[in-house]
């Protein structure tokens, strides 16, 4: 009976540890740079254009993917994290291209062309590019 409980004990000491070692691993894991990325290139208006007609085929082709998104600044804003978000146009006179910054730095306003690096997390009426890098 006592080699039984002696087995026990230590196949599941060995499972935990195994375990936290992969929730150490995954949590420290280094987070993506879209600055040294190849990017995709596209415009505001198309990327818009290809989650709204298909969203199924933009999403196998920009999601979780770094883009470079060239187009017009309709709005800029501050979220509830405190982060910049620059909206860009489309067609569509309510939705656009939702741009979160990384840092904390913007010297773009509304009307202004911009060249955006971002990595895109899909389409919610806007399309959203997360961890932002204003190019100029």
């Amino acid at each position: 009976m006592r080699g039984r409980t002696k087995f026990w004990f230590f196949l599941l000491t060995g499972l935990f540890l195994i375990g936290a070692a992969g929730v150490y691993y995954v949590y420290n894991k280094p987070h993506r740079d879209v600055a040294g990325e190849k990017t995709i290139p596209v415009t505001a208006t198309d990327l818009f254009n290809a989650f709204h007609q298909n969203e199924a085929a933009a999403n196998a082709a920009y999601l979780d993917k770094a883009i470079e998104v060239t187009g017009e600044v309709a709005e800029v804003k501050v979220n509830q994290e405190g982060k910049t978000v620059i909206v860009l146009k489309s067609q569509d006179p309510f939705y656009g291209v939702l741009c979160t910054l990384k840092d904390k730095t913007n010297t773009s306003h509304p009307g202004q062309q911009v060249k955006i690096k971002g990595l895109c997390s899909g389409f919610n009426a806007d399309v959203v590019l997360r961890d932002c890098i204003l190019q100029i």
